[in-house]
């Protein structure tokens, strides 16, 4: 055995030095590509979330693996809002990523079909149905007017919830609302109920759009 790898020791030593000088000559190629600054996520950015410095930092990156559309700075991308789903951490942020658009503009553009409008709940809607989440579907419920007095009908069917108490996008309001995308024909229903000071009820359909 000792013979056999005296046999080919020049050989792997041989190996050896163009492995290493293969590696060598990669990295001094590496070393002189020219960089530039990029905009990538520090974490993941949902869609409807406006970013802010904390979402975002800017890394050197080579010249030709940067899309045209990237943003080279910060301050380029601080205040917009994501339309076109997540970025995930670590992704280069580009402008089709993103729209001047506030956070519940860009939810409704994105979540819900053309053509449908953003309609606000009666507070304190709901109160105990912390799971339902940005993209679900539900229907809802309310007294709905009868020849013979009110029954508890749909007012709204198959609506998109665009923001919950529990988002981001409502705690400026007191986190008390449910924001939803529905037809522009069940919007009057829906907020004549406020206006009455009546409430609604929702059901999940158990699903995202």
């Amino acid at each position: 055995m000792l013979r056999g790898l005296k046999k080919h020791a020049p050989m792997l030593i041989s190996l050896i030095f163009a492995v290493a000088s293969a590696v060598l000559i990669y990295l001094s190629v590496q070393a002189t590509r020219p960089t530039v600054p990029v905009v990538v996520a520090a974490q993941n950015i949902s869609v409807g979330q406006e970013i802010t410095k904390e979402n975002v930092q800017v890394k050197k990156m080579p010249a030709e693996a940067v899309p045209r559309t990237a943003f080279r700075a910060v301050d380029a991308v601080v205040g917009k809002t994501v339309t076109a789903g997540p970025v995930l951490a670590g992704d280069i942020v580009r402008a089709e990523h993103v729209s001047t658009d506030g956070a519940l503009v860009a939810a409704l553009r994105t979540f819900a079909p053309q053509g449908w409008v953003a309609v606000e709940l009666p507070p304190d809607t709901a109160v105990g149905m912390a799971g339902i989440r940005r993209g679900d579907v539900v229907d809802v419920y309310a007294e709905v007017p009868a020849a013979q007095g009110t029954f508890t009908g749909v007012v709204a069917r198959d609506a998109v919830v665009l923001s919950t108490p529990w988002t981001s996008a409502s705690k400026d309001e007191k986190g008390k609302y449910y924001v939803l995308a529905v037809r522009p024909e069940e919007a009057q229903a829906i907020a004549a109920l406020s206006v009455r000071g009546k409430r609604a009820a929702i059901v999940l359909k158990g699903g995202r759009q």
